[in-house]
């Protein structure tokens, strides 16, 4: 697994570096952020390899906790990668988890590729998690798509989901549906 990389670029394009290193060229993809703060022709860069049946695709980051952000942020259910670097490229990750925690809709889906439900069910995985995803918050994100299946609306859905105190998923419906 590769965790990291050095090297000199020899190609920038407008999120994308070819860094070589050691006489092998990688393309990694990065963030806007990152891109903007890149002025010398040798770079160090903590890297995010994703691997599929068809590629394997590198992903750069300055900083450790951009990283950290990136990998926790793409495990949410609709987030990609290009989705997690948009995010990464449009604000950094305690602007977005202070985003998250105000629960602030309309910032969020400022970013490309966020819709209301993908920001809703962000909020309400993230709430309260600074990165490190609990059994609580899994069980949370069930039961607010099942009470959305129900028709409920989302922003009364997220209002009753953050006074309940469960780590059961169908206890926390239970108690929903009372409030609701």
């Amino acid at each position: 697994m590769i965790v990291g990389i050095e090297g000199d670029i020899i190609y920038k394009g407008a999120t994308t570096l070819w860094i070589k290193c050691h006489g092998i060229v990688y393309e990694v993809f990065v963030s806007l952020q990152t891109m903007l703060h890149i002025c010398e022709e040798s770079i160090f860069l903590f890297i995010s390899q994703i691997i599929r049946e068809d590629n394997i695709t590198l992903y750069g980051f300055r900083e450790k906790k951009e990283k950290d952000f990136f990998e926790r942020i793409i495990k949410i259910n609709g987030i990609g990668p290009k989705v997690a670097l948009a995010i990464l490229s449009t604000y950094t990750p305690d602007e977005f988890l202070a985003m998250v925690h105000s629960k602030d809709v309309l910032s969020l889906q400022k970013v490309p590729g966020l819709g209301p439900k993908i920001v809703n069910r962000i909020i309400v995985e993230l709430d309260g998690d600074k990165l490190n995803l609990d059994s609580e918050a899994s069980h949370k994100i069930q039961a607010f798509m099942a009470l959305e299946s129900l028709g409920f609306k989302t922003e009364k859905i997220q209002d009753i989901l953050t006074q309940i105190d469960s780590k059961n998923t169908e206890e926390i419906i239970r108690q929903a549906l009372k409030k609701l």
